[in-house]
């Protein structure tokens, strides 16, 4: 006779819809060194979940825990079986975890838009895309050792050699070698073959850095070489491709592998660009000598047609974004994010052996694109587990099948909101396109920009009517703006922050529009629908899902500035300038007449400025001034000196110095030292996110006096409305979450029948492990600190699940209600344990979770449910 009994465990949820900033996952999936464990990044809900994988009969991983972290997790590296240092992007840190206990045993603070970590010769190095920067701690003891300067864009994967004594980092914008000649230079353009056209604007010129008519130099810097044990960047690799989205290290030869897109530029105008932007390929390169890369192209047999090519879209595959080995190094296999697909590689040749459709389900469309971001194959070979950023989900391929054996969530629980769930994938589908190859994302990288400019022109489309107005000189009347269809070079813009850039202006009491693009050609976001044809070479999306694509896109917002302080003020000392006085100088319309212009908060009025007022040929959109301390020092088109980039802040990408000049020549600005202090201002422009949200700070609660003055900042910004302010700490044993209410000052813990109480009185009963305070997004607080699926049910007030055991002859079946996805079922033959995981597979039918297990031997088994938020 069995006698079966019921445990709880009792865990408390952290999640709910993050402000979304559409994270750059690097590398999102992993294992353990033992193997054992699968560890992935449920990004949205700022989260790193535990499954175990130990039994390779069952392809379904199990989850075991989720533990919370910063915002906005990109990167994970397991440094011991226990220990797991995961990436935050958006919060500027790293959270050291501890699987064990289930929590954030320290937050380092690192550099702006940090992307990967990698542990080589007992040292922790990290990659921070936003300051061109490696942050190097202590493995161990979590001591920082230095700052390393790199001269590429965007550091972010990282590889160290089979001996750890060198580090290699790839950059993601390294370019590809082109640059802009000025118009001055540049030859006229050719006749229109629309012969109703009239003469095309004088404009500049994409050319490779290597023209003679240039006398600056273009750094092709693609992969630095770093010496671990001195901290010095020995060297630089070239020719690999423009946008470096992995790096591997082949496990016999040594070489490095890196999944890259190469951008093809350097082709004027759109219909002979249309279907053909850019060649997706591995790209491997010996990691000593001189040899130049050897590339593989992924899409060798692809028709490049301009019009929808089936049988192409069924092969097709769109940046590579991942890349991992079988043991041997026989094989290798690629994540194509925007084809949804995983690519088996035979790695002696480059050529493709299989291709692995991971958009499964009745459901084809761009709304059902999973879009695998990272892979990580399994102990034995066996499964290879994909992390699906889209769907937010895994996928469990069989290598031997080739064939998707499981889906399963990232985490208990996804916050995304539907908007961005139903419109997402029109910008990353490649599958919309004439060939399979292109995508929005091709050039808007994670619906950011690539750091090139296009000429998009087209010689026989027709002429444009935009208005505006000459506001600078105080007139209101709006009139027409002619704008010619060869427009000429125009550098790529970033998708973030539309909501807050393009508002609706008044230009006079009868006139409000909103305009899109460098030159406020396009109307509204929907306006971009012919793209799909003109551009992509397939055909245009419906109404409703580009509706779908129009309010996704309205959605992401900027990063923090990170040249602001942390209480949003101006710091008075940057570069030589104060940005203080810069200010007073941009809003003082008698000394710069910036203001005139670049109306706060966004730092543009949306007006189609005069060619005069741009020193152009032709009408320009005053541009936002968000993201200028990104690429303000980027193009130096000085004779004789390098460029880490081959454009500049300019619409054409000509333009470089800080102020950019106008007609006028700022001639107001008297001193150097004013035109240092307002370029400062403009480096520390808001980007409309507080620099406090993502910042944390973890202590030991007999620490806590060390770290009041980081609290007091974080409780002072959210008094002021900047941030709200959560609050992650051990209680008894249990993980519990609580929230700053502003109007009390103090603490509402994720219980009702609990009274506020001070941060004091919460550090006093915390247990003796660390905790966490971290500044959130402003309406943020409820979701991540209390009530994670915001069904107005606090976290600590939900009902416990019940567990029902059935048993027949042959097994025993456990159900428990499917709303409660965070609890998973564990077996003992003893109440003090220990306690084992439920392995077998778990399904759901109706209503609830089951698992079916055979009997065990043992005549008395004791049966609990556990939360995955312990």
């Amino acid at each position: 006779m069995y006698r079966y009994f019921v445990f709880f465990t009792l865990l408390f949820n952290a999640s709910a819809q993050p402000a979304h900033f559409e994270a750059r996952l690097t590398r999102p999936i992993g294992l353990t060194p033992d193997g054992r464990t699968l560890l992935a990044l449920n990004t949205p809900d700022s989260s790193l979940s535990q499954f175990d994988v130990t039994d390779s009969s069952q392809p379904v991983p199990v989850l075991l825990r989720e533990i919370a972290v910063g915002l906005d997790p990109v990167s994970l590296r397991a440094r011991t079986n226990d220990e797991v240092w995961v990436v935050n992007e958006v919060s500027d840190s790293v959270s050291v975890v501890s699987l064990s206990t289930g929590n954030v045993m320290d937050t380092l603070q690192v550099g702006d838009e940090p992307a990967d970590v990698y542990f080589a010769a007992g040292k922790a190095f990290v990659s921070c895309a936003g300051n061109r920067q490696l942050r190097v701690f202590d493995a161990v003891s979590r001591a920082a050792l230095g700052t390393i300067s790199l001269q590429g864009i965007a550091p972010r994967a990282m590889v160290a050699s089979a001996d750890g004594s060198k580090l290699y980092v790839a950059f993601l914008l390294s370019g590809n070698g082109t640059t802009i000649l000025p118009r001055e230079l540049a030859p006229p353009p050719p006749a229109p073959t629309n012969p109703v056209l009239p003469a095309a604007p004088q404009t500049a010129l994409i050319v490779p850095a290597s023209d003679s008519r240039i006398s600056w130099q273009v750094m092709d810097h693609d992969i630095a070489e770093v010496d671990t044990s001195s901290l010095a960047v020995t060297r630089y690799l070239s020719g690999v491709g423009t946008h470096l989205f992995d790096l591997q290290r082949h496990p016999n030869s040594g070489e490095l592998w890196i999944p890259n897109s190469e951008s093809l530029n350097l082709t004027r105008f759109e219909p002979d660009l249309k279907g053909q932007l850019s060649i997706h390929r591995l790209s491997r390169v010996a990691a000593t000598g001189t040899a130049s890369p050897l590339h593989f192209d992924l899409n060798p047999g692809i028709a490049r047609a301009t019009s929808p090519q089936p049988a192409s879209i069924s092969l097709s595959l769109a940046q590579p974004t991942g890349v991992v080995f079988n043991s041997d190094g026989s094989r290798a296999w690629t994540a194509a994010f925007n084809s949804d697909r995983v690519a088996e590689i035979n790695t002696s040749d480059g050529n493709i052996v299989g291709r692995i459709d991971v958009r499964t389900g009745p459901v084809s469309s761009s709304a059902a694109m999973r879009g695998p971001r990272g892979l990580v194959i399994s102990a034995d070979g066996g499964r290879l587990f994909v992390l699906n950023k889209l769907s937010n989900s895994i996928s469990v391929v069989g290598t031997a099948s080739r064939s998707v054996l499981a889906e399963i969530p990232t985490g208990s629980h996804d916050p995304t909101p539907q908007t961005i769930r139903q419109g997402r994938g029109f910008l990353f589908d490649a599958r919309l396109s004439g060939n399979g190859t292109i995508s929005c994302a091709t050039c808007h990288l994670d619906a950011d920009r690539d750091g090139l400019a296009w000429d998009l022109g087209d010689p026989n489309g027709t002429m444009v009517t935009v208005p505006g107005a000459a506001l600078s000189a105080h007139r209101f009347t709006v009139s027409p703006r002619e704008m010619h269809p060869m427009k000429g070079p125009m550098v790529t813009q970033t998708l973030r922050g539309l909501a807050t850039n393009t508002s609706t202006v008044t230009h006079s009491p009868t006139a409000t529009v909103t305009k899109f693009h460098w030159r406020g050609d396009k109307p509204s976001i929907q306006s971009f629908n012919a793209t799909f044809a003109d551009l992509m070479g397939g055909n245009p999306i419906g109404t409703a899902d580009m509706d779908a694509l129009a309010a996704y896109l309205l959605t992401i917002r900027h990063h923090p500035n990170p040249n602001r302080n942390l209480d949003r003020s101006l710091p008075v000392s940057l570069n030589g300038g104060n940005a203080v006085a810069g200010r007073a100088l941009f809003n003082d319309h008698l000394t710069s007449h910036c203001i005139s212009c670049h109306a706060v908060p966004g730092g543009t009025d949306q007006n189609i400025d005069l060619k005069r007022e741009v020193n152009g040929t032709q009408e320009m959109k005053n541009p936002s001034l968000r993201t200028v301390y990104q690429r303000a020092d980027l193009f130096n088109p000085v004779t004789g000196q390098a460029s880490l980039a081959g454009f500049g802040l300019g619409s054409d990408g000509v333009g470089s110095a800080l102020p950019l000049p106008h007609f006028y020549q700022l001639d107001n600005l008297s001193t150097v030292q004013q035109i240092a202090d307002l370029k400062a201002f403009l480096l520390c422009f808001d980007t409309g996110t507080a620099p406090v949200v993502g910042r944390s700070v973890t202590f030991l609660p007999s620490q806590a006096a060390a770290s009041s003055a980081v609290l007091s900042l974080l409780e002072s910004q959210a008094l002021a409305a900047a941030c709200d302010l959560v609050v992650r700490v051990k209680i008894a044993g249990f993980s519990r979450r609580f929230r700053f209410q502003p109007t009390s000052g103090k603490y509402l813990s994720d219980r009702a029948n609990e009274a506020a109480i001070t941060s004091a009185a919460l550090i006093g009963r915390a247990d003796s492990q660390p905790m966490t305070f971290l500044g959130v997004a402003t309406g943020d607080g409820a979701r991540l600190g209390g009530d994670h699926d915001l069904d107005g049910i606090l976290d600590g007030d939900e009902p416990l699940p019940s567990l029902q055991i059935r048993s027949s002859v042959q097994l025993h079946q456990l159900s428990w209600p499917s709303s409660a996805s965070d609890w998973f079922p564990q077996s003992a033959t003893h109440p003090a344990g220990p306690w084992q995981t439920w392995t077998a597979p778990i399904s759901q039918g109706g209503n609830f979770f089951q698992a079916d297990s055979p009997l065990p031997a043992d005549p008395v088994r004791f049966f609990r449910l556990k939360s995955t938020r312990k």
